[in-house]
């Protein structure tokens, strides 16, 4: 009996229907979000063969690498209107991986080739902490003598965790051979009276001087959904974010919880928060915020408003909710 032929087992004919932006999308599946080949082909209505085919021209060709490496990036026209409606200087929209949940790992590997980029010799790095930048330091291009400062932007957490701003300085400071300041407080002090004395001591002015004369700030964005990871990283309690939202927060930047528009709430938790002040972080010249994912939508709008961004890296999903409102 004759095998009777499978159109999605043909190849489409390739040419000008494999656009640029379509082979960048296909390799940002592939290779970021780890889905096979079948599960590309399915995503973007292309059969199996054809996938193969745009992966292996884009090994050859060099636009995979470690990173990709094409001048057309998929997502070109949101990061277009993205700069226009939010007055940016500079977007990155990558594209959205399946499991929204694994959405941290793609923004932060985006971001980590981003700052690698603009990371000059000798600048001053202002950090911010969390599971986005955790990723970013993985796809950071390591340096030797690079005369760069990385400056922690927030107190620590009482225990310690791959992901806390601690452990996200030392790293991004290991792997750009860089002087690292750490602000050595507590995340939160006991009370307002506390965190003054704090903040004024010799150690803690000394980083906030160094975060004032920063170059470049990495700063990402606080959920307060259901998706949050600040709970499980012992930063606050379930009882303290039902609080915050009872308060009008929509998250935080920095650990400091501020509303829709962006304004800082009156809270307890950020009078005893111990971190740079927006208010100087803002006046930081370039100002780059990664995060990404659908639930982050709100935070990451509130954070726009406040002025806490030049350049928005983010995913696509959630590009396309902000470019909505």
């Amino acid at each position: 009996m004759s095998r009777r032929s499978n159109d999605k087992d043909k190849p489409e004919t390739p040419g000008p229907s494999i656009r640029p932006e379509l082979v960048a999308r296909i390799c940002w599946y592939h290779f970021h979000d780890g889905q096979t080949q079948q599960q590309v082909a399915e995503r973007v209505g292309l059969s199996r063969a054809t996938i193969n085919k745009v992966i292996n021209d884009a090994r050859r060709q060099g636009i995979v690498r470690i990173s990709i490496e094409s001048p057309a990036t998929p997502c070109a026209e949101l990061e277009a209107r993205l700069r226009e409606k939010f007055a940016l200087r500079g977007a990155v929209v990558v594209p959205s991986p399946a499991d929204e949940d694994n959405v941290r790992h793609i923004v932060g590997i985006a971001t980590g080739e981003y700052i690698s980029k603009v990371l000059r010799q000798d600048d001053i790095l202002a950090l911010g902490w969390g599971g986005t930048v955790y990723a970013a330091a993985q796809s950071l291009s390591p340096r030797k003598n690079s005369g760069i400062s990385v400056v922690s932007l927030s107190g620590g957490l009482p225990r310690s965790a791959i992901i806390n701003p601690y452990d996200n300085a030392a790293s991004f400071a290991k792997i750009l051979d860089a002087q690292c300041y750490y602000m050595t407080a507590p995340m939160y002090a006991d009370d307002e009276t506390t965190k003054k004395a704090l903040m004024r001591s010799s150690a803690i002015r000394t980083v906030v001087d160094k975060a004032t004369n920063a170059d470049v700030a990495l700063l990402t964005t606080i959920d307060l959904t259901a998706k949050t990871w600040i709970i499980k990283h012992g930063a606050i309690t379930r009882e303290m974010l039902k609080s915050l939202v009872a308060a009008g927060a929509v998250g935080g930047v920095c650990d400091q919880y501020v509303d829709a528009d962006g304004r800082v709430i009156d809270h307890e938790l950020n009078r005893r928060t111990v971190a740079v002040p927006l208010s100087t972080i803002r006046k930081i010249p370039h100002l780059v915020l990664c995060a990404g994912g659908s639930f982050k939508i709100p935070i990451i709008r509130a954070a726009l408003a406040a002025g806490l961004a030049h350049t928005l890296i983010t995913d696509e999903r959630a590009a396309i909710g902000l470019l909505a409102a």
